[in-house]
């Protein structure tokens, strides 16, 4: 048996491996390196350290996830979970994968907390741009630019705000395309590209970067929503005007990549599925895009690139 300790967003997840193959160091870095050090801003604690939340992972053929006695509680052949794959999904701790889906249901559910799928910055005015948009949007460049700026780096794939509006420190590691790679190394010479690291995807290969030398040094900081920019990221578009965004329905269509979404943990398991039928809070999205909706907050379109930035930069 293998126990270790893990805080995501403050709270302490407990991991227990029940495995004669397997360390949990081992599952972490497969398949590597999209892992949830990728997705979070993930610190190892102490043993001591008090365990809010308990992940048990049993190396048997029994295929099964529950939730029992409020642990969250695993039973397959670890070795089919860990294998390398393109689909993360049908991973143990791969991006999208069975933990991760957990522990956005739990931050969600239990933690009054969201998750988003965007990029997150900070000037020393405690302005925030929030930088939403699929992959190969253009959020690495937006990255890219706000920090040659001076800007802090609050998360790059995966936000998290909660209730209270508060916005909590990210993941560091960002994968930005080959063509990114140059203006990375020009522009951002503390930050570490690992070259050797690549992630294969349907848009074409990735590339990763640490971002950590950027980040911003408190764990989480209190957003006031009047210095608050929600940016829908469209690299690809050719309108040079920023548009404000004030329909509701479009906001809930632009966050919604978070655990209030029904959601299930496939993994695939010698060709079969297992399920975890558990919805995240959908008041609780609501609720706080509703605050977004009602403060001053601003709600824009860049759909011109690296002139779009520059001209919201530069206000």
């Amino acid at each position: 048996m293998d126990i270790q300790k893990y805080k995501i967003r403050g709270i302490v997840f407990e991991i227990v491996l029940h495995s004669d193959k397997y360390k949990i160091s081992d599952l972490f870095n497969e398949p590597q390196p999209y892992n949830l050090y990728i997705n979070y801003h993930i610190v190892k604690c102490k043993k001591d350290d008090t365990t809010n939340e308990k992940i048990i992972i049993n190396d048997n053929d029994n295929t099964s996830v529950k939730i029992e006695d409020g642990n969250f509680i695993i039973n397959a052949n670890v070795s089919k979970l860990v294998q390398k794959n393109y689909n993360h999904q049908f991973s143990l701790f791969g991006n999208k994968g069975i933990v991760q889906k957990y522990i956005l249901y739990i931050l969600e559910t239990k933690y009054n907390s969201i998750i988003f799928h965007g990029c997150a910055l900070k000037n020393k005015r405690d302005e925030i741009i929030i930088g939403l948009g699929g992959s190969g949007s253009g959020k690495s460049v937006l990255i890219n630019l706000a920090l040659q700026k001076g800007w802090e780096l609050i998360s790059t794939e995966q936000t998290i705000i909660n209730n209270d509006m508060y916005i909590y420190k990210g993941n560091i590691f960002d994968n930005v395309s080959p063509l990114s790679e140059e203006s990375v190394r020009e522009n951002l010479p503390k930050a570490i590209i690992f070259p050797e690291k690549r992630l294969i995807e349907p848009i074409g290969q990735k590339i990763f970067v640490d971002m950590s030398s950027y980040q911003m040094k408190n764990d989480k900081i209190k957003m006031d929503l009047n210095k608050l920019t929600i940016i829908n990221v469209d690299f690809k578009g050719k309108n040079e005007k920023i548009v404000n965004i004030k329909d509701k329905d479009y906001l809930l269509r632009l966050l919604q990549i978070s655990a209030s979404d029904k959601i299930s943990f496939p993994a695939i398991i010698e060709n079969s599925f297992i399920e975890f039928p558990y919805i995240g809070n959908a008041k609780l999205k609501n609720d706080i895009i509703n605050n977004l909706i009602k403060s001053n907050a601003k709600k824009i379109i860049l759909s011109n690139g690296f002139t779009g930035f520059n001209l919201f930069l530069e206000k």
